[in-house]
């Protein structure tokens, strides 16, 4: 079952949902054209080129005190700062504990790549 983000994320403690509403921003001032989708079932909001999982390029992942922005095909990007984690065959992730951590160097440029691979 699809919901509005805002409702996705009204359960969660407010600096989590402020934090990842503050991803959800970044996401969007990168990839406007995406298609939004919230996965209740996956607990993530989803970014990609159209409705079906294999067109999705990124999600936000809201937890209890942090929030992922993950990478569907992560090990194939450039990562020059070493911003991914994870250890999965494709996926790979950002961790954010505190707002500041969205302005970090390097991801406008990793959602810039994974767009330019997502072929947007």
């Amino acid at each position: 079952m699809k919901k509005p983000v805002e409702d996705f994320l009204a359960d969660y403690k407010p600096e989590v949902r402020d934090l990842a509403l503050k991803v959800r921003e970044l996401v969007r001032s990168v990839l406007p054209e995406a298609h939004e989708s919230v996965h209740t079932g996956y607990k993530t909001i989803t970014y990609g080129t159209g409705p079906r999982m294999s067109d999705e390029i990124c999600y936000i992942a809201p937890l209890s005190s942090s929030v992922n922005l993950g990478f569907n095909y992560g090990t194939q990007l450039p990562d020059p700062n070493g911003l991914l984690k994870g250890t999965g065959k494709l996926l790979r992730h950002i961790k954010f504990e505190s707002p500041d951590e969205v302005a970090s160097p390097g991801l406008t440029e990793l959602l810039e790549m994974a767009k330019n691979h997502g072929k947007f």
